[in-house]
């Protein structure tokens, strides 16, 4: 038993009734799901804590969450698109390239109705314990009959001086304190850590003159600095069993694909799809071997993990905070490739799919930022950095040239909207919707058809075109136009690490003791600053303006040696980078395009946007 009960909660015509091409009308419904997983089937048998939950009738733990699904209403669907949400927030409906005043009514836009013209069934599956919106109620792990408690971390680095920090990852409060911890604090996330001494800060903040013990927050005698990086180590109580979301996951793309009643008839198909912090869960589901269900029904028959570099996350241990990032932890350790290989700095030799009976077809998309972060290349390079390892057969890398993780920001800003962060450089510019939408059709085709997708594109140690983020660094100096660069040394990555001796319970000792860094390697650049590996768009090419995966920290917010989280730049005051004439620019985007269409990394129905993107672009420049 995996799925006990689907009960609709509300169900209506989607987008107003509107016709998508073939596949007609559709509808939307959402639905509580209730899951019943046996702690001792063999497919369960590696998420953490799950024999520690109380079982119903002593076999099965229950525990309940939201789904939502988008269909046709009168035909079958091509596939069903397995959207899993970021932070509770869908996901997919990105694919169908929705205007700003549709994504503020709905968090599942009908846009230019890409995927619903293409026939896909969209379901969105809740699977975060600790989100708001779609969502889990995850079982309590118990010992003796108690709640079980340790220590969670958190790591935090305030853009302003401060008095107060919010204790959490991305603005979640997960684990209350009990009162109890320990501080750290360092200059950036590559240095030993330095303890706070204990009685200079305290578990509560200032408030009007009052100081208010709230367990939300820290304060420090002398506040906090800005770019300056704190860890806080703290007990909790109370610990849910948080790969449960993986449970779910699996569950509910399983009972939707084979047991759900279909208007017409099942789609045959289950491609699932995740970004940065979603794409890491994709990762992490192949690792735990989890594209089987109860029954031994193949659940995925191919997956996208998108943006998530080499990382998987904090997804299946005890007191993890799936919304954390940059923190050593358990997901974030070897290994990173689908491949076999050993990792020359822990020994081990492993493969991200070696659980995987049945495994899906993978499509990895990543772009430069990821490369920057300092671990997507981990994807595809020995952990010596010295050797490319080959995609399996069932296995495309790309990487989106000259990109960052937020696709595209339009119009020109320096100011990162999500935070209120000041950049030194104007946000990337480049929209890589075209290429991401291309993924998604070709991936059906090849479980549909058999027609394999197009051969992986991204830098490699064999042609040069990997190198270490110092050389590129110093190309970037030697142009006049790059005042504020960050220093590689201080820059993010992944370390082997130690995590204390129950780790393989799932428990990790915090924080982790940095042993040896895994080697951090992004694209080589051209003589005008771009990319010269991946999938390069007309922006790139041509080029029009110079384009990164990363932005450097603005020194008004301190840690100006670091690259500000998420953003690359787009920089259009260097002439030589952008053809003498519209005319020109435009002949030479049509050219790269159909280029693009014909080798299949753009649709033919994107032609259009193709050239309209580079045109704005150059337009803008001008």
């Amino acid at each position: 038993m995996a799925v006990l009960l689907v009960s609709r909660q509300s169900h209506s015509a989607y987008a107003g009734g509107k016709s998508f091409g073939d596949y007609g009308e559709y509808e939307i419904a959402d639905f509580e799901v209730t899951y019943a997983v046996d702690p001792q089937h063999a497919s369960n048998s590696r998420i953490t804590d799950l024999d520690k939950a109380p079982r119903t009738n002593g076999q099965c733990v229950h525990f309940k969450g939201n789904a939502r699904l988008v269909y046709p209403s009168h035909t079958t669907p091509s596939c069903l698109f397995v959207d899993v949400p970021n932070r509770g927030r869908p996901t997919a409906f990105s694919f169908n390239r929705p205007k700003l005043d549709e994504l503020q009514s709905t968090n599942t836009p009908s846009g230019d109705g890409f995927l619903f013209r293409h026939g896909f069934a969209v379901l969105t599956v809740g699977w975060q314990f600790d989100a708001e919106g779609m969502t889990i109620e995850a079982p309590e792990a118990l010992e003796n009959n108690n709640p079980i408690s340790g220590e969670a971390i958190c790591q935090m680095q305030p853009n302003r001086d401060t008095n107060s920090l919010l204790v959490g990852q991305g603005g979640i409060y997960t684990y209350p304190p009990t009162g109890k911890g320990r501080l750290f604090q360092r200059a950036n996330t590559q240095v030993p850590l330095q303890e706070v001494d204990v009685n200079t800060w305290r578990f509560g903040r200032f408030r009007e003159g009052e100081f208010d013990p709230t367990p939300r927050y820290i304060s420090k005698d002398g506040g906090f600095s800005k770019g300056v990086v704190y860890t806080l180590v703290y007990e909790t109580v109370g610990a849910p069993v948080v790969g449960a979301g993986l449970l779910a996951l699996r569950d509910a793309a399983a009972f939707f694909k084979h047991d759900f009643d279909w208007p017409v008839d099942n789609p045959p198909y289950a491609i699932g799809y995740g970004a940065s912090q979603t794409g890491r869960i994709l990762r992490h589901f192949l690792y735990e071997g989890l594209n089987e269900d109860e029954n031994g029904r193949k659940v995925f028959d191919a997956l996208i993990p998108h943006i998530a570099g080499g990382q998987r996350g904090d997804f299946n241990h005890r007191f993890a905070q799936p919304g954390s990032t940059g923190i050593p932890s358990a997901g974030q350790r070897f290994p990173f490739t689908a491949s076999q290989t050993t990792d020359q700095l822990s020994g081990k030799h492993e493969g991200l799919l070696d659980r995987c009976i049945d495994p899906p077809k993978v499509l990895s998309t990543n772009t430069s930022w990821e490369y920057w972060r300092g671990d997507a290349s981990l994807i595809h390079v020995a952990t010596d950095g010295k050797q490319d390892v080959p995609p399996q057969p069932n296995e495309r890398i790309y990487m989106f040239a000259g990109t960052h993780h937020i696709n595209g920001v339009m119009p020109l800003t320096d100011r990162f909207a999500l935070t209120g962060e000041q950049l030194p450089y104007p946000l990337n510019t480049i929209s890589y919707t075209p290429l991401i939408r291309a993924v998604l059709l070709n991936a059906l085709m090849w479980v549909r058809d058999g027609v394999e997708p197009p051969e992986s594109r991204y830098p490699r140690l064999s042609d040069h075109s990997l190198v270490s983020r110092a050389e590129v660094i110093e190309r970037f100096a030697e142009s006049p136009l790059f005042d504020a660069l960050p220093t590689a040394a201080n820059l993010p990555g992944l370390w082997h690490t130690d995590l204390g001796n129950r780790i393989d319970e799932g428990i990790c000792q915090h924080p982790a003791k940095l042993l040896k860094r895994y080697p951090s390697l992004v694209s080589y650049v051209d003589e005008t600053l771009n990319e010269v590996a991946g999938i390069r768009l007309p922006e790139i090419a041509i080029p029009i303006g110079i384009h990164s995966g990363w932005n450097p920290r603005h020194e008004q917010h301190g840690g100006s040696d670091q690259t500000a989280a998420f953003a690359g730049f787009s920089v259009f005051r260097n002439e030589t980078c952008m053809p003498s004439s519209r005319d020109e620019c435009e002949e030479q985007t049509t050219r790269l395009t159909d280029a693009l269409i014909d080798d299949r990394y753009v649709l033919a129905e994107d032609r259009d946007l193709v050239i309209e993107n580079a045109m704005t672009r150059y337009d803008m420049a001008r």
